[in-house]
């Protein structure tokens, strides 16, 4: 039971009273109250009656304890996330709701426990309840709910003003206000069936997080209004291309919570897990593999194919898929860390090495880094794998020392460049049949006769049009030895203009 002391009652007599929040600026001792306070305005009281805060604090530092005085109106204090604070909790009313909002969030995030302080923000929103937006309600009732601070007449004001704003929120708004009024085991009937209401609207609109963030919502409060679950599954159905594997394990799990029987849904849903399985590239089935432990609600069987997946395509990589990955040595910790490490992963990552170390040492490219090689060197003598490509990579990373002194790059086989080591294969045995050589035999007399008959027909003929008079023929300078042909053309006299000679 907490009682006020007399320090407390002489505190009483005056008007002025500070709410310490800069909990990293002060030092404080407790004083014990004396006076029963669990029949404040705005404050729970457990089963005898009394409320459950903590003491008042007040600061040891004489010229911080003036704040008390009757001078203490001008006194502010600054605090990590606002720009200041007033040492009269009595100007509480000349904030506006925004401000209020701004201060019982810093009083939070510095775990501000005292009576008055609360007390009064409470009689504050009930007196000027109608000038709150609806992001302020919810922002000040989240406030309220982790101080564990509940008042009914509160609630009902604040569940009033919601309904009328239910139009202007967006889907995240509506799972902030049903985890704030469900947690208070409060449900407006009428609030509910707007959001309700506001919800279907816009399930058509709505992306992947926020079906998932609702699904969660309504699995945890156990809330099972088949009208708005049967607009919800529609419309997850309908958009079900923008799930991701995550979201699909996700919306599974709380669908069986809901106890859902809607069995075309399950076949659309279990249709696109597969295909979004099969789809992945080994880096998205790692991520998604990785998500799944901060994931609370989840389906066992997704999960449970999401891993046997990624471990199937771990074991058949090569040293080209490898390279896929955005961090090879980060895919060895993971597989690691489940316990499923494979002979052939190691043996495909040595491989990488060998080749990744001839790459300068830049961001742009990929390449292992020391104590990764000398991880990689380890677990390949634990597993009995070949060390032949790994002895390759040390011997290269050490004589470069880091790739710092790389002579050349490695030669690429498919391009030609001077001097480089050619790759040589042996002829098939047999290349196939090979048809015979045509050879073009000379020309018979007679076609030679008629060919020279025609040309000699078209020499006769005026060879060149009337505007050319003459065609100069100089010997050609290429090296070829090809023929230059310039045509002159007549210079002919116009009426108008004279020719100049």
């Amino acid at each position: 039971m907490l009682y006020i002391s007399h320090f407390v009652k002489k505190l009483e007599k005056l008007s002025h009273f500070v709410p310490i929040i800069g909990h990293s600026l002060l030092n404080y001792h407790t004083l014990s109250c004396s006076t029963p306070i669990g029949n404040l305005p705005g404050i729970s009281t457990s089963n005898n009656g009394y409320s459950r805060f903590k003491t008042l604090k007040i600061s040891r530092y004489p010229n911080r304890n003036s704040c008390f005085s009757s001078t203490a109106i001008d006194h502010c204090y600054k605090t990590p996330a606002s720009k200041s604070v007033f040492s009269d909790i009595s100007r509480i009313d000349s904030l506006t709701p925004r401000e209020l909002r701004t201060l019982l969030n810093d009083a939070i995030t510095s775990k501000v426990d005292d009576v008055l302080l609360w007390s009064k923000a409470v009689s504050y929103c009930i007196s000027h309840a109608d000038n709150f937006k609806f992001f302020d309600i919810l922002s000040v009732l989240d406030s309220l709910t982790k101080a564990k601070v509940y008042d009914k007449t509160l609630l009902a004001e604040f569940s009033r003003i919601l309904t009328m704003q239910v139009p202007k929120m967006e889907p995240r708004h509506f799972v902030q206000a049903i985890h704030i009024f469900a947690s208070t085991g409060t449900f407006p009937e009428l609030l509910f069936l707007e959001i309700f209401y506001g919800i279907i609207r816009q399930s058509d609109k709505m992306y992947a997080s926020e079906y998932v963030d609702i699904f969660l919502c309504l699995a945890k409060w156990d809330i099972k209004n088949q009208q708005l679950l049967s607009a919800l599954l529609k419309s997850v159905a309908k958009n079900v291309s923008m799930l991701r594997y995550a979201d699909i394990v996700q919306i599974m799990a709380c669908c069986k919570i809901l106890e859902v029987s809607d069995e075309t849904f399950y076949f659309i849903m279990d249709s696109w897990q597969q295909k979004e399985l099969a789809m992945m590239t080994i880096q998205e089935l790692m991520d998604a593999c990785k998500r799944m432990f901060s994931i609370e609600v989840k389906w066992a069987p997704y999960e449970e194919m999401l891993f046997k997946e990624f471990i199937k395509q771990t074991t058949e990589l090569d040293s080209v898929g490898i390279s896929q990955l955005a961090d090879p040595f980060d895919c060895l910790d993971f597989l690691r860390r489940i316990n499923s490490l494979s002979r052939e992963y190691l043996l495909a990552l040595s491989k990488w090495c060998a080749d990744a170390v001839h790459k300068p040492p830049t961001r742009s490219q990929k390449r292992p880094l020391t104590h990764q090689l000398v991880q990689l060197y380890n677990l390949i003598w634990e597993y009995e794998v070949d060390d032949k490509y790994v002895d390759k990579a040390v011997l290269k990373f050490v004589t470069s020392k880091g790739g710092l002194q790389l002579r050349s790059p490695k030669p690429i086989p498919t391009v030609y460049k001077p001097r480089r080591r050619y790759i040589y294969t042996e002829d098939p045995k047999d290349p196939g049949k090979t048809g015979e050589l045509a050879y073009i035999d000379e020309e018979p007399a007679e076609e030679r006769g008629e060919e020279s008959q025609d040309n000699d027909i078209i020499k006769e003929l005026e060879p060149y049009p009337k505007w050319i008079d003459n065609i100069k023929i100089k010997e050609s300078t290429q090296s070829c030895g090809k023929a230059a042909f310039r045509p002159k053309p007549i210079k002919a006299r116009h009426k108008n203009v004279p020719v100049q000679e």
